[in-house]
């Protein structure tokens, strides 16, 4: 078990012990929560919103609707992906 002071701003530092034991890296985001009167820090793995079908599926969306020289609400954006 690692000792850390809690400064500024309630900030702590994740020792190095601990960081090589689970998935966190710089940037990612963990979830805080209390337990039993324990803080307890959860590393969260976030989803990509968008697979590289789906952006692909977007982008040729893009380009059909910037040459038709409008814009498309979201039911008729939906109905155009069902059709592509």
């Amino acid at each position: 078990m690692s000792v850390v002071k809690v400064r500024e701003k309630y900030q702590v530092t994740i020792p190095q012990d601990v960081r090589q034991e689970i998935p966190c890296e710089v940037g990612e985001y963990v979830r805080v929560a209390v337990e039993d009167n324990h803080i307890v820090i959860y590393p969260m793995v976030l989803e990509e919103k968008f697979s590289d079908a789906e952006i692909a599926l977007l982008e040729k969306a893009l380009q059909a609707s910037n040459n038709q020289g409008k814009r498309m609400g979201a039911q008729e954006f939906r109905k155009y992906l069902e059709k592509i």
